[in-house]
């Protein structure tokens, strides 16, 4: 028994070494001026490229070939007019999604000019924030860990639905269930306030927890990437396909990862939105934790939460944890049916931002922290 052990583990080394891996070292082309700070981007059918800038606020259409600029819409409250420029989705055709963080909604960019609003709300009645749009023009929602006062969630103790906001109809329905960080970032216990519609949120912070991440198919396809063996699983008319597990080298957790963890943290930027009369949206940054007063697991899960996204081909692409100081983004690439077909390397301190047909764009922030856009063939 214990020599078919070792020669099965054998074999799994051995599937894993024969698959290829490539590093995207030279890009196919340069935009010519630097953006601020990269939020969104989706290439059109005819090259040219939408680019939002969460720092300039700004939207723009931008031609690689000949390093034209052109302005879509503006910062404002007015029509045609937008708060904080955030992620990109196609919409139908050349139609363009943008979600406004500042006054939570999508807004539908058509040509250069800013066309209809998309009302964002979950069933719940809470913003719902797309991640994700399918070719029908269904938006998918980030989902918050949310407990009511008994505890508990409908999909089991640790799981929470992924929203799915059909705007054709303002109807919501749950696309699939996945595991939560339980105690994680971002984690939020919601408690009652009896009869007196007042609610109080507690948040809790437990580093690396272990969480499910997703993404979506131009078809509807949903893909989960489960963080207990790292494997992924395609759900399609509520068909599951399962593939193997995905070998990776864990990444134990020292000093420099509590550290760079904390600094990310202290980076981050929360969007608060109070309701009523004279409500809106302001930006916030949390405290940097403290580390030595917070609980931490031997290593980070196979893979960043974050990180899974799905190119208009059907691909998945998952980011893989690597130890603090990396310069390097690398991600697994995995078919239709949940298996690992080759890894991928960027240049060094590069930050992928965004797919096209057979293309990948990634910022480089030079020493004045200026980010010049880069697009790749892969």
């Amino acid at each position: 028994m214990r020599l078919l052990i070792l020669l099965c583990g054998c074999a799994a080394t051995l599937a894993a070494q024969t698959v290829p891996t490539a590093t995207l070292a030279k890009p196919d082309a340069t935009f010519a001026e630097p953006f601020s700070n990269v939020a969104g981007l989706r290439e059109l059918r005819n090259g040219r490229v939408i680019v939002a800038d969460r720092l300039e606020r700004t939207v723009s259409s931008i031609d690689f070939a000949t390093g034209d600029i052109t302005p879509i819409g503006r910062e404002g409250q007015g029509p045609g007019e937008y708060g904080m420029p955030g992620p990109l989705f196609p919409f139908g055709g050349d139609s363009t999604l943008m979600v406004d963080f500042a006054a939570m909604r999508g807004l539908v960019l058509v040509d250069d000019h800013v066309g209809p609003t998309i009302p964002l709300m979950g069933g719940d009645g809470l913003p719902l924030i797309p991640r994700a749009v399918d070719g029908r023009g269904r938006l998918y929602g980030s989902s918050a860990f949310v407990r009511g006062a008994g505890g508990g969630t409908a999909g089991g103790g640790d799981s929470v639905p992924i929203p799915r906001l059909d705007p054709a109809t303002s109807t919501v329905d749950t696309a699939a269930w996945i595991r939560a960080a339980v105690g994680g970032p971002g984690a939020v216990a919601v408690r009652g306030g009896g009869g007196g519609g007042t609610f109080q949120a507690q948040t809790g912070l437990k580093p690396f927890a272990p969480q499910d991440g997703w993404a979506v198919a131009p078809d509807g396809r949903i893909a989960v990437v489960h963080a207990d063996d790292y494997r992924v699983e395609w759900i399609a008319s509520g068909k599951r396909t399962a593939g193997p597990a995905i070998p990776y080298t864990p990444v134990k957790i020292g000093k420099a990862e509590k550290e760079e963890w904390a600094d990310a943290m202290a980076g981050a930027t929360m969007m608060i939105r109070t309701a009523g009369p004279g409500g809106g949206s302001r930006a916030m940054r949390p405290q940097r934790p403290n580390v030595d007063e917070l609980e931490w697991p031997e290593q980070k899960p196979p893979f960043e939460t974050q990180g899974v996204f799905v190119t208009p081909e059907g691909e998945l692409w998952i980011r893989v944890s690597q130890p603090a100081g990396a310069r390097q983004q690398r991600y697994d690439v995995v078919d239709g049916q949940g298996r690992l077909v080759r890894r991928v390397e960027l240049a060094e301190d590069r930050r992928l931002v965004g797919f096209g047909r057979g293309t990948l764009y990634t910022v480089r922030r030079d020493a004045d922290d200026l980010e010049w856009l880069e697009r790749y063939l892969r």
